[in-house]
């Protein structure tokens, strides 16, 4: 069973619409029970745990894997599934950043990234959504122990390619449309009037006060970006790039991309509704 760590920012939505469509009732977008859900910040510390797995397990029969945000790979979900599998997608963390602060703050101004700058609980996110605090060698530790295949937004096609084998289960399709993006959050004159309200950030200053912010995780980015997954390319079975190239060909060709209608109300109208009941 795989369980995917989602980390906001980092094409982790359209990770999921793949999933989704790839496995339908099969897999779950896992929620907090409305029991737990107080607990929980603005960080994703609260963790899915056994008890919430197996709730899960009620209802979908024949369940392969899940993804959340409070997946954890720290947890102990094995408790529940000796044979869980944890996966994740990281990004550069500048990019994640920035990406973080214009899809969460409600308004753009420079004091407004001044004000979300000093706000500690955004700093090192990536590391802290892996090891629960903000430690480099803990999250790399966790990266080379427990969790299996590590993505990388910034070669998101490569990491769709290796993915696949890593996963081992049928009806894996990685064709897709990127969703949750800033850009589309806007439209004619609305995108061009945020593209120049936020132009401050490409600025060196801007670059090196997200720099500073994000210290941790850049060491567990550089980590992945020239060993980790350079390992999982190495131990690719086939031929790599006529792989890729043919996937882009047919990611190029491809129409309409839709979950199942019976997946979507299984989540929206039965699982969902039972997560927010107290007794769920």
């Amino acid at each position: 069973m795989y369980a995917f760590v989602h980390i906001d920012k980092t094409a982790g939505t359209t990770l999921k619409s793949i999933l989704r469509r790839s496995f339908g009732v099969r897999h779950c977008d896992i929620r907090l029970p409305r029991s737990r859900r107080h607990l929980d910040g603005l960080d994703h510390q609260v963790v899915i745990d056994a008890t919430d797995l197996r709730r899960v397990q009620r209802l979908y029969r024949n369940l392969v894997g899940f993804a959340g945000h409070n997946v954890k790979a720290y947890a102990e979900l094995a408790w529940e599934r000796p044979d869980i599998r944890f996966f994740t997608i990281l990004r550069d963390p500048v990019a994640r950043f920035r990406s973080h602060f214009l899809n969460r703050s409600r308004s753009f101004l420079r004091n407004d990234f001044e004000c979300w700058t000093a706000e500690t609980w955004v700093h090192n996110w990536q590391a802290k959504m892996i090891a629960g605090e903000p430690n480099a060698q803990k999250a790399i530790d966790l990266l080379s122990t427990r969790i299996g295949f590590v993505g990388l937004t910034e070669r998101f096609d490569e990491s769709l390619i290796l993915l696949g084998p890593w996963l081992r289960e049928p009806g894996y399709s990685p064709l897709y449309r990127r969703l949750n993006q800033y850009i589309e959050k806007g439209h004619g004159s609305e995108a061009d009037r945020k593209r120049e309200a936020t132009r401050y950030l490409d600025t060196e200053l801007a670059r090196g006060r997200m720099q500073e912010c994000n210290i941790e995780d850049q060491k567990v980015y550089d980590y992945v970006a020239t060993i980790l997954f350079a390992q999982q390319v190495a131990r690719h079975s086939g031929d790599f790039a006529t792989e890729l190239c043919e996937f882009q060909r047919q990611q190029q060709a491809a129409g309409a991309l839709k979950e199942a209608a019976w997946s979507r109300f299984v989540r929206n109208c039965v699982y969902k509704p039972l997560a927010h009941l107290r007794v769920a």
